[in-house]
């Protein structure tokens, strides 16, 4: 609720947003687990045409030892990818083009705006650090 971040998403989405799902992202030292490669509105009952964004926000320092986020810059253009049950709900690995794919290291507070059909992931954390984020997921008013 934000009035900055609901400023932006709305100028994007060209709508007043709606939020409609947040999550607590949790990745303790050595044990927190790899997100494989997906697209995150293959987990929504939304029309495949809805423009959904989401808002990644690093409440600890997000690193790539500790499990940033890794996406697949322009991947959203591709469209909907179909999703298998590997080792999660998750694109096949071999469907991901990872020579583009680009880590995003936030800092604290550090905000990653990004398209539902982007391809992402985030790797297991093998550091002694935690890695928690918050995430929300923006539909427009009119969907």
């Amino acid at each position: 609720r934000h009035p900055r971040l609901l400023d932006v998403v709305t100028r994007i989405m060209e709508e007043p947003p709606v939020l409609f799902q947040d999550m607590a992202l949790l990745k303790p030292p050595h044990i927190g687990r790899e997100k494989p490669w997906h697209q995150d509105h293959a987990y929504f009952d939304l029309p495949l045409e809805t423009l959904v964004m989401g808002a990644w926000i690093a409440l600890d320092e997000a690193t790539t030892e500790n499990g940033c986020m890794i996406i697949v810059p322009g991947s959203h253009r591709q469209g909907p990818v179909v999703h298998f049950k590997r080792r999660d709900w998750q694109i096949c690995d071999t469907q991901v083009n990872n020579q583009r794919a680009v880590a995003v290291p936030l800092e604290p507070g550090g905000t990653l705006l990004f398209h539902s059909l982007i391809h992402h992931g985030t790797p297991t954390n093998n550091s002694g650090l935690r890695r928690r984020a918050v995430q929300f997921h923006y539909r427009p008013q009119s969907s």
